[in-house]
Order: C-alpha cells, then sequence, then structure tokens
C-alpha cells in the first residue's frame, strides 16, 4: 500500500512542476495521493477551551523563524551571508489572530475558497484552513509600497504535499508571480515562463519562517534562514503585484501565523548619518533577551559601520510594547540591549567598552499600542552615536 501511495506522489509531484500550478488534472492527483496516504498524525493542535475559559489574555507573539538563538557563541554572526533579509519599518498589516475568537474567521481577512478557522497551538493562535483547498487575501491598507517585506509561520504536520502557494495577484486578478512549498523537498518559485525548485535545508515538515524581500520588480524569498529564489525582474511577464493570495491546499490542516507586511527598509548611504538608527531587525522570542540568528543581517551592518568608523561609540537602547507590566518590559528591554551588546562583541569582534545600553520598555512607543501594528513597531532596538 505504502508503495502504491509513493508512486501516486511522484505523479503527482511531476504534474505540478510540469504544468500550470494550478492544474485541474495535478490537483485531483495530488488530493487523491493525500487520501492514501498514512492517516495516523499526532494531533498537536489545541481546542482553545482551556484558553476561552481560564479569561487569560494571550501572550503577545513576535514572529521568528523557530531555531533558538545563542548569546555570545557564534550563533549569529555564523548565519550565512546569503541571508540578508531585514524587514521594513513601517508596519502596513501585521495579524496574529489573538483579536478573533477562536473557531471564527478573521475579520482582516478575506476569504475567496474554503473554509478556515482561528485556532490555537501551544498557546499561540494561528489560522487553519479546514477544507482540503482554501484561498484567503490580506485586507491591506492600500497600494503596495515599491519597496516591502511580507513574512509569516507556516505550519503543516507530514505528509504535506504542496501545501502552501503564495502568489502576488496583478490588478487583473492574474498570477504576477508565485512561490510554492513544498514540492517533494522543494521551494518553487514561478514567475511567467521563468521557474526555479530549490531543495530546502532541514526537515519539510513543521515550522517555518517564510519571509519575501521587494526592491522595485525584484524580489527575494527566504523559508527560515535560506534564500530560495532570487528574481531580478518578478514582475516582467505578468506586471506588478496589487496584493497577495495564501492558498492552503492539503487536508492536513496547514495554518499560518504571524503575519507582518511592512513597508521599507530603505538604507541610507551612511548607517548612522542621522545620529541613529532605529531597527525591527533584531529579533527575541517573547519574554527573551537571547538574539535570534535571523538577527544577524542588521547585525552585520552596524558591525560593519562599526569597524569602517573606528573611533565611534554607540549606545544601544531596547524598546517593547505595552504587553505585560511597565516594571517587566523595562527589565527585558535593558537585557535585550546588553544581549545585542555582547553578540556584537563576541560574534562581531567589536570592542564592548564601544558600547553603552540601556532600555525604555513601554515608556516610549513609537506608535499606538492599541494595534497589532502598533505593538509590531514599538519592539525595536535603536543605535545612537555618542
Amino acid at each position: 500500500m505504502r508503495a502504491r501511495v509513493l508512486v501516486v506522489l511522484c505523479v503527482a509531484a511531476f504534474l505540478v512542476d510540469a504544468g500550470p500550478a494550478h492544474a485541474g488534472l495535478a490537483d485531483k492527483l495530488k488530493k487523491k495521493a493525500e487520501k492514501k496516504a498514512d492517516e495516523t498524525v499526532d494531533k498537536t493542535l489545541g481546542t482553545g477551551e482551556s484558553a476561552e475559559t481560564s479569561g487569560a489574555a494571550p501572550e503577545e507573539k513576535e514572529s521568528t523563524a523557530g531555531a533558538a538563538g545563542v548569546k555570545g557563541s557564534g550563533s549569529v554572526g555564523s548565519v550565512s551571508t546569503k541571508f540578508d533579509f531585514i524587514p521594513g519599518d513601517k508596519v502596513l498589516f501585521a495579524d496574529d489572530f489573538t483579536q478573533d475568537e477562536l473557531g471564527e474567521f478573521p475579520t482582516r481577512w478575506k476569504l475567496e475558497l474554503g473554509t478556515f478557522e482561528v485556532a490555537e497551538m501551544d498557546g499561540e493562535r494561528w489560522l487553519r484552513c479546514m477544507s482540503d483547498d482554501g484561498r484567503i487575501r490580506m485586507k491591506l491598507p492600500g497600494a503596495l509600497p515599491e519597496r516591502w517585506t511580507l513574512e509569516f509561520d507556516f505550519y503543516c504536520a507530514e505528509p504535506s504535499g504542496q501545501a502552501l502557494t503564495l502568489s502576488g495577484m496583478n490588478d487583473k486578478d492574474g498570477v504576477s508571480w508565485e512561490t510554492g512549498f513544498p514540492q517533494a523537498q522543494n521551494v518553487i518559485f514561478r514567475s511567467g515562463s521563468v521557474f526555479s525548485s530549490t531543495p530546502l535545508e532541514g526537515k519539510v515538515p513543521g515550522r517555518h519562517h517564510v519571509m519575501l524581500l521587494a526592491r522595485g520588480p525584484a524580489l527575494k524569498v527566504y523559508f527560515d534562514r535560506q534564500r530560495v529564489s532570487n528574481a531580478p525582474d518578478a514582475h516582467a511577464a505578468n506586471g506588478a503585484p496589487v496584493e497577495f493570495e495564501f492558498r492552503l491546499w492539503t487536508n492536513k490542516q496547514p495554518m499560518i501565523g504571524n503575519v507582518r507586511f511592512a513597508e521599507g527598509p530603505t538604507p541610507p548611504p551612511d548607517l548612522l548619518a542621522g545620529g541613529k538608527l532605529v531597527t525591527h531587525g533584531i529579533r527575541f522570542k517573547t519574554g527573551s533577551d537571547v538574539v535570534e540568528p535571523e538577527s544577524a543581517p542588521i547585525l552585520r551592518q552596524v558591525a560593519a559601520w562599526m569597524t569602517k568608523n573606528e573611533a565611534a561609540k554607540v549606545s544601544i537602547t531596547g524598546h517593547t510594547d505595552n504587553v505585560g507590566t511597565p516594571a517587566s518590559n523595562l527589565d527585558l528591554s535593558k537585557r535585550r540591549a546588553a544581549s545585542v551588546a555582547k553578540v556584537l562583541a563576541a560574534d562581531f569582534a567589536i570592542a564592548a567598552d564601544r558600547f553603552s545600553t540601556d532600555g525604555k520598555g513601554d515608556s516610549a512607543p513609537m506608535a499606538p499600542n492599541a494595534t497589532t501594528e502598533g505593538r509590531s513597531m514599538n519592539r525595536r532596538v535603536e543605535f545612537a552615536k555618542l
């Protein structure tokens, strides 16, 4: 039985790869293969009843790639320079689904196909697809900027097939470009006749952090800390996108979470030309002062600037949103700033005496903490010349 299932899966993957992404025959074979597959999947999703009945407020979640960071061990500094993703600074849309009721469709999304519901797993909120095929779009506030970043978490159990397709939709509601995951062990990207299929490093099932970085028509796609696509002109065949469509199409209930869409960043000619650098690219897990490896791109830039400006000394100040108590947020922001200085010293060979560190907690917000976008912007690190 398992041998026959593998044959069907291989045929389905070949047909999807060889033809249009939404070819009807490929869809049918894919679904047939999944229905024949082993159904003994661990049930890791919670029902959410305990969270609803306890009355406890869901904890604010920061978007991470899932891999643990290590302070001062070389972990951050050893991240490949091909991972050059730095998130945009002006958050235009952010959703962690905490404002929606469990089991309901989220208010800030448009349903195109299928059945979705807000779910909970390990204390985090997710948007889960309950049907074999589902399509949703974000309710964006306006036109896409020239420079933007989009990132989100994705989760699916095994066997996942081609469980995720993200498409940039043009003004005629056609596909400008699309990226899909997984085809066997690969992430695919397609824009007109341009096609790529890149083997994914690490395990396919489970949690992944997906990131896209656009600079005009140029588009890069990352899964976790691996760059899987680098298209110099993703708009050439079908025009520029005006919105995004998420397609979740497997019967294993795939989910997305921690969605963040932002404008920028626009790197200045001199990183601290204005005397201060405000960055959202230094990442921590919720409640943690451990610098995540995804922080490497912006820390490389800071280290390069300090190497070039040998006499410069810099202050590092941490900021949080208002989730939690003011005292705990103040303490956390101070510890995070100190951790950033330690990583720059240990992993990037910048002398520790060139930094002073401090934290402001939630006392100096950039934006109102009443929205998910505002809280995302308020979680930041600032560098200033001394």
